[in-house]
């Protein structure tokens, strides 16, 4: 099992806490309960263009503390702005919430971007290995 790299430059914003870890992988933690809305969507993009300076990343986001991500957030957030700053998203799901929420942003909003549901960190790191400049 991949050991996680040690913590770089981080940004905390009202519903997440993102931090480019130096592999290349912005890593991305929804606060205990957060609820996203599009201001926050609009905020987490800004915050991985900011860790990317000037380049597209791949970007893990951990959905485990998650409870509402609105329609709108799931929308800009599969949409041509987010494409422009990630290379890849691999979504970590660990209840049937968090599941449903994937499913949504995959088979409603389809991004723009290559992205996949994962169970596994490991799992999910390794597929956006291929993803890293």
């Amino acid at each position: 099992m991949r050991n996680a790299p040690e913590p770089g430059p981080t940004v905390e914003i009202r519903v997440q806490t993102l931090t480019l870890t130096p592999d290349g992988v912005v890593r991305v933690k929804m606060k205990q309960d957060s609820e996203m809305q599009l201001a926050d969507a609009r905020e987490a993009v800004a915050a991985v263009a900011t860790l990317g300076a000037g380049r597209a990343l791949p970007v893990m986001i951990d959905l485990s503390g998650a409870k509402y991500i609105s329609r709108e957030a799931r929308a800009y957030l599969a949409g041509p702005e987010t494409a422009r700053v990630e290379t890849a998203a691999a979504l970590l799901v660990d209840s049937p919430v968090t599941r449903a929420f994937g499913n949504f942003f995959l088979g409603l909003n389809k991004p723009r971007f290559p992205t996949r549901l994962f169970t596994s960190e490991a799992d999910a790191l390794a597929w956006l290995a291929s993803y890293t400049t």
